[in-house]
């Protein structure tokens, strides 16, 4: 029988994302620039106003991850085993 998940994943262990790798994520940083210099000029007569929600939602997700922003420290009570959660 063919197995459709080549590798087991455990669930036990913490295992940190890394968004920066996505494609969205790059595809964000590299161009959310663009878009809010060139948006009102070229969508504003057919989508309206830029919303500033927008550019703090994007802003976030961008710093989401990033341990320069904020993160907590996990300690496990019975082995001490610590790690950052951004």
């Amino acid at each position: 029988m063919l197995n459709a998940c080549p590798a087991e994943i455990d669930f036990d262990v913490y295992q940190p994302r890394n968004p920066k790798a996505s494609a969205y994520y790059r595809c964000v940083e590299d161009h959310f620039e663009q878009l809010e210099t060139v948006r009102d000029d070229r969508y504003q007569s057919r989508l309206g106003f830029w919303r500033p929600y927008v550019t703090d939602v994007i802003r976030r997700y961008l710093d989401c991850g990033d341990l320069h922003f904020g993160f907590a420290r996990v300690k496990c009570e019975d082995c001490g085993h610590e790690y950052l959660l951004a």
